[in-house]
Parts: C-alpha cells; sequence; structure tokens
C-alpha cells in the first residue's frame, strides 16, 4: 500500500466518523455525558427511596481504561456532575474508578455511573451492585442489553428513563409508584 492510498483511507475514516458523530445523536451521546443528562440523572435519583437528601452523594464513576480516552471522557463527565446539583440539597462527590479496579474500590459508594466501554464486565458490575447495595445508572442505552444499569437516563430529543425492574430489587433500589409510571421499565 503506497503512503497516499494509506493517507486517503485515513482521511476516509475520520470523514466517516466526524458524519456519523453529526448524524447520529445515538454515537455522540455514547461519546459524551452531556450536562443535560446528567442533571435528568439527578432528578431520578430524587425519587428514590434510599438517596441521602443532604450531604454529598458519592458516585463511582466507572470507565475502561482499556477504551481510548477512557480516563479523559470518565474525568470530562466527572467534571460536569461536579457542577449539577444533586437531589435536594445533595451535592455530587464523583470518584474516578476503573472497571479493572471496581472490586478492590473500598470508598463508600452511592451509586455507580457506567461510562461506555464496560458492558463487558457486566457481571463484575452486577456482582459489586448486588453485594454493596449500589444504583447502577448510564446514559448509553447499550447498558440495558447487557443488564447491568438499574437506570438508563439520557435527554436527547426528550427525556428517556428506562428502568431495570429485576436489577433494581436486587440491589435493593426502591423508587415510589409516581416515578414507577412515568418511567418505561425493563
Amino acid at each position: 500500500m503506497t503512503v497516499f492510498t494509506k493517507q486517503r483511507s485515513w482521511v476516509f475514516g475520520l470523514f466517516v466518523t466526524v458524519l456519523l458523530l453529526l448524524l447520529c445523536p445515538e454515537a455522540r451521546a455514547a461519546i459524551d455525558v452531556t450536562e443535560a443528562d446528567l442533571q435528568a440523572m439527578s432528578h431520578a435519583l430524587g425519587f428514590l427511596d434510599t438517596m441521602p437528601r443532604a450531604g454529598s452523594l458519592a458516585v463511582g464513576i466507572v470507565y475502561s481504561a482499556a477504551a481510548p480516552d477512557g480516563k479523559a471522557l470518565a474525568q470530562q463527565t466527572a467534571d460536569r456532575l461536579s457542577g449539577v446539583t444533586g437531589p435536594n440539597t445533595t451535592k455530587f462527590q464523583p470518584t474516578l474508578i476503573p472497571v479493572e479496579t471496581l472490586g478492590a474500590a473500598s470508598d463508600h459508594l452511592d451509586a455507580l455511573f457506567l461510562m461506555p466501554g464496560v458492558f463487558g464486565s457486566a457481571a463484575d458490575i452486577i456482582q459489586i451492585a448486588r453485594q454493596r447495595h449500589l444504583l447502577t445508572i448510564s446514559d448509553d442505552p447499550s447498558c440495558l442489553s447487557s443488564s447491568c444499569c438499574v437506570l438508563m437516563v439520557r435527554s436527547e430529543r426528550r427525556v428517556e428513563i428506562v428502568l431495570d425492574t429485576s436489577l433494581a430489587d436486587a440491589v435493593g433500589a426502591h423508587f415510589p409508584s409516581v416515578f414507577l409510571m412515568l418511567v418505561t421499565r425493563k
């Protein structure tokens, strides 16, 4: 392959990636966690019966160290989450946790926010969430197919919240019936 052909294929790949991000909002949402997604998540957490109503809310931002830009995207999400007001008077306290070391994380956590790229470790995530009674949340719809998030919350054109009821029961997350009427249940 000539240098010109390699360069042309690289440019074509970049063009396709940019076009995909511009035309396919789902792909963009999977890469970038927006402040609107995090605000919708905060409102959803306000319905959870066991969530603290004051003080701080410790959220582990779980990312894959093997994913390209995994830590940088997780840090960006943590920075955005720090600026979002939690339910009632709580303040979010995000902590970056590589999925590869999630089992060793000893910090007190109230919830886990799952970044794209961690769903290959779904069994480990679910086991830890059950043991520690942690609510798992993501804005990535693929968390639903891997059955590792209690809540999938995203706000693309409108707010979409999907609740995995069996996983919610397994981690001890209880929501009032008014919330259950507003969300899609899986």
